[in-house]
């Protein structure tokens, strides 16, 4: 088999520290030391933890908070992803394997390492984990002891609600913009999210929202606005994006349809979501709001293979004179501002027993509507290849119900319109927003110059 046609691997390396000492959980093997490992073929988003706590707990008997992901490479030559994560031991009194040693930081130094390359990343994470001041963009659930404080209070939540827990808090998600924890009841599960304060206002949203339109949006147990988490019930079903066959295609029409309903009706309710601290990003400040963003190249990774290359960086400034004529004649349409996904795509679509679900409002704002289905709909081809103008049969299924707002205007023209614009909306965002409050920027750093290639894209 050549290594074309070859699956891809994915191995996951992971830092276990223990809970009372600065040291590292380490291995013998016959090449040196190494991070307990193991490899399998299904993949998953970095984000997702799951199931790294798992095989830690049911190989090494290891009960283990994941904190975080520390470093992701990929070798072509074997068609590997390798994966290095933290995470933290929550029991002091377990036995170490036979051949293992918990290491110190100088030890590090000395130690012959199976794996070279950890050695970097490792002494980093020391440096991170044993740092006596925390910056203020520190995600709480990167760190010991948080998982805990969460899971205390969903559990104290649920009990409350008459929903007590029939089972541990479960990690499914960690990552700079949110954590994510599962937690069995006796009336199926409830999840917690926790967000950033550059995302605070999801959990008060999400409870507005669900109060308005219980059937299409996750109902709130609890929340906590201060600390930005939210309790919700689940929203059974399957995600749009599981269903794929060709004859499934009326099931997404009708899913954006839906959406757009929601939109339609966010727009009398833009008072109420001001309140609740969604933000706003008017159409006609956009190219105002562009010009910093293009006077930061440094933002657009030159010199890097995912970056913006001087050609590039060329054709956006020769378009960024455009952009206001472009947001002007977007405006004339008379498309209000609703509420704006901010992240929309199939994964974020319930297909429940009786309508649909929508989730994640974290990135959502009062903008212009068409802004949301850039992502969903720019590679919809790779989900139905089979399907002609499948792009434009989900673009009109979701447009139509817009006809009514703005009778008689050419709504294929303005959606048209609003895509490279969209991608620049984007783009702004993550460099005046999303990126300055994260610590660890090589989590998000390469989508701004993905939306500003999608936009260059998008004019052409």
């Amino acid at each position: 088999m050549t290594s074309a046609s070859m699956p891809l691997c994915y191995e996951y390396h992971i830092a276990v520290g223990h809970p009372g000492q600065a040291r590292l959980l380490l291995l013998s093997g016959p090449t040196g030391w190494h991070l307990p490992v193991f490899s399998e073929g299904a993949r998953h988003f970095w984000q997702e933890i799951s199931h790294v706590s798992g095989w830690l707990r049911e190989s090494l008997g290891a009960p283990a908070t994941i904190l975080r992901c520390l470093t992701m490479a990929y070798r072509p030559d074997a068609e590997l992803i390798s994966k290095v994560y933290a995470a933290v031991l929550r029991d002091p009194a377990w036995t170490l394997p036979t051949g293992a040693r918990w290491a110190t930081r100088e030890d590090l130094v000395e130690l012959p390492l199976a794996v070279e390359e950890h050695r970097a990343p490792i002494a980093d994470w020391f440096a991170w984990y044993t740092g006596t001041a925390a910056p203020r963009q520190r995600a709480p659930w990167y760190m010991p002891g948080w998982l805990e404080e969460a899971a205390t209070w969903a559990t104290a939540a649920l009990v409350r609600a008459g929903l007590p827990p029939t089972g541990p808090a479960e990690q499914l998600r960690a990552w700079q913009c949110a954590a994510i924890l599962r937690l069995p009841t006796t009336e199926g599960h409830a999840y917690l999210k926790a967000v950033p304060p550059m995302f605070g206002h999801e959990p008060a949203l999400t409870a507005a929202l669900a109060a308005a339109d219980p059937a299409r949006f996750a109902r709130p147990i609890a929340l906590d606005r201060q600390r930005g988490w939210l309790l919700m019930r689940e929203l059974p079903g399957p995600s749009l994006a599981t269903l794929r066959a060709d004859a499934e295609v009326a099931v997404w029409q009708a899913a954006l349809a839906d959406f757009a309903a929601v939109q339609i009706a966010s727009v009398t309710r833009r008072d109420q979501l001001r309140v609740l601290g969604v933000p706003e990003r008017p159409l006609d400040t956009l190219a105002a709001r562009l010009a910093p963003l293009l006077a930061d190249t440094a933002a657009m990774l030159p010199n890097t293979p995912a970056g913006l290359s001087a050609e590039a960086r060329s054709r956006l400034h020769t378009l960024a004179p455009h952009i206001r004529s472009m947001t002007d004649e977007l405006a004339a349409y008379g498309l209000p501002a609703a509420l704006e996904h901010g992240d929309f795509w199939a994964g974020q679509v319930v297909v429940g027993p009786t309508g649909f679900g929508f989730l994640d409002w974290a990135e959502s704002s009062l903008a212009h509507p068409f802004f949301s289905l850039l992502l969903f709909l720019v590679e919809i081809e790779d989900f139905f290849p089979r399907v002609p103008n499948v792009r434009e049969r989900l673009r009109d299924a979701y447009l139509e119900p817009w006809a009514a707002v703005v009778p008689g205007a050419d709504l294929t023209s303005a959606f048209e319109l609003a895509q490279p614009l969209a991608a620049l909306h984007h783009a702004i965002i993550y460099h005046t927003v999303v990126l300055p409050n994260m610590e660890v920027k090589w989590e998000l750093d390469l989508m701004l110059p993905f939306y500003l290639k999608m936009a260059l894209r998008l004019v052409a």
